[in-house]
């Protein structure tokens, strides 16, 4: 009789082909997580900015100040919105007429600070566009406006 010890070559390949799989379904599970997590940044950047404009756009019609930004040609705003159409399945269309660009000096004038973005909005209908990233990789616009302007 021959006198076997340790594992055989087998086992050693099924125990490899086994790890594998669970190392493989782990590291597309974190990818998944990782993506929802920066698709909840962006979402929650417009709706910070967007809180800070209305919010800018109240106060300035108590005082008359002038708000930030860059006043933006609305064809170049129509355009941005077919990008962003083309590359989501929304179908925004524009609900306001004088657009403002606003870049991380203004953004910083409304109080964000840690905004790399660029975004264009309307004060007052509350419109914000992410211009730099115009959707999510799962194809989310990265727009929003205020229902209350409605």
């Amino acid at each position: 009789m021959k006198d076997t010890k340790g594992i055989t070559l087998i086992t050693l390949v099924l125990t490899i082909i086994i790890i594998l799989i669970i190392a493989g379904i782990s590291i597309s599970g974190t990818i998944i997580i990782k993506d929802e997590a920066e698709e909840s940044i962006q979402i929650s950047s417009l709706e910070m900015v967007q809180h800070a404009i209305l919010e800018r756009f109240t106060k300035a019609e108590l005082t008359k100040e002038t708000l930030p930004g860059t006043i933006i040609q609305n064809s170049e705003v129509q355009k941005i919105i077919e990008e962003i159409n083309s590359k989501s399945e929304e179908n925004i269309t524009l609900k306001g007429t004088v657009y403002y660009e606003l870049t991380k000096k203004d953004l910083e004038k409304l109080g964000i600070s840690q905004e790399e973005n660029i975004f264009i909005v309307n004060y007052s209908t509350g419109e914000v566009i992410n211009k730099t990233l115009k959707a999510t990789k799962s194809g989310k616009a990265l727009y929003t406006y205020s229902k209350e302007s409605e």
